[in-house]
């Protein structure tokens, strides 16, 4: 079971808009109480599972199932690859309720307490990410980076059944509503593509399917990161 002893504060502080800025002394005590306060809080969990896949005109069939993933991005973003892993990852509940509270008591301390949780969502998601990238390295193969429902044109819809067929409301309760909001709230859910380039996560510039997603982001024109030269 993956645990939360810490964040990285830079992350937390690109996600606040301070990256770079000076922050007064009293702010830092209240953003270290809240990262404490997140790691506490929060109840990480992810899933993950293998899929073979078949090319379809209109996007990825995942064989054995009667769903496909469908666009053209998704199918551009698995060129080369003959396999997928789904995976899904979330805090939990607890975190989502106390963002709340504080929204209503302490909101400086409810954006960090989002922020912080931000970073933790993304720290639990890499943790699947990189057990799923040494199982692929022990067979000599590599893997893309996470494209996930809403990217491109991805539909957002795909979470309807993505979350079902890995079991995760019943594995780690993640569910999707029906406006296709998870829930819990901080969590994510996407799509890893099998490669037989030997890269990783980590090494982005050795595969074509290791773009920046930033580029097939439907939001990447409005978006507060890339006015501020970051990424989600």
């Amino acid at each position: 079971m993956f645990q939360l002893t810490s964040l990285p504060r830079e992350e937390v502080l690109r996600y606040l808009g301070y990256q770079g800025s000076k922050i007064p002394p009293a702010l830092e005590d209240t953003i270290g109480r809240c990262m404490e306060d997140t790691c506490r809080l929060a109840s990480p969990a992810y899933l993950y599972r293998h899929f073979s896949i078949a090319r379809e005109e209109d996007g990825i069939r995942l064989l054995g199932t009667p769903y496909s993933l469908k666009g053209q991005d998704i199918r551009s973003h698995l060129a080369g690859c003959e396999e997928i892993y789904l995976l899904c990852a979330t805090l939990g509940l607890s975190i989502d309720r106390e963002i709340r509270l504080r929204m209503l008591t302490t909101p400086e301390e409810a954006l960090i307490l989002d922020a912080g949780a931000t970073a933790a969502i993304e720290e639990t998601a890499d943790a699947a990410e990189e057990e799923i990238a040494d199982i692929c390295k022990r067979q000599g193969l590599g893997i893309t980076w996470r494209f996930s429902p809403g990217y491109g044109d991805l539909p957002l819809s795909t979470q309807k059944w993505l979350l079902p067929l890995m079991d995760a409301p019943r594995k780690i309760g993640l569910t999707v509503t029906e406006s296709l909001l998870m829930t819990p709230g901080k969590s994510v859910s996407a799509i890893i593509g099998v490669t037989h380039l030997p890269s990783t996560p980590q090494q982005p510039e050795k595969s074509e399917n290791k773009k920046n997603p930033c580029e097939r982001c439907p939001n990447r024109e409005t978006c507060a990161y890339r006015k501020r030269g970051n990424h989600c």
